[in-house]
């Protein structure tokens, strides 16, 4: 597993959550997209979401 400091961690989580949120959003959202363009646009925000999942923040490092 990969490990960070606690700052870039949490940095990361927050970028990823968000970008995930955004295409969880407009795969969602009626008329924005259609097809197999909106279930891989779900699909990649659902994995960008869980993506810090496998990152621990390293507890040895500063801040």
């Amino acid at each position: 597993m990969s490990s960070l400091s606690p700052r870039r961690y949490r940095a990361l989580d927050r970028l990823t959550k968000l970008l995930g949120l955004v295409l969880l959003t407009v795969a969602l959202v009626p008329g924005t997209l259609h097809g197999p363009l909106k279930i891989a646009c779900g699909l990649l925000g659902l994995a960008l979401g869980v993506a810090t999942v496998f990152v621990e923040p390293d507890t040895d490092a500063e801040d």
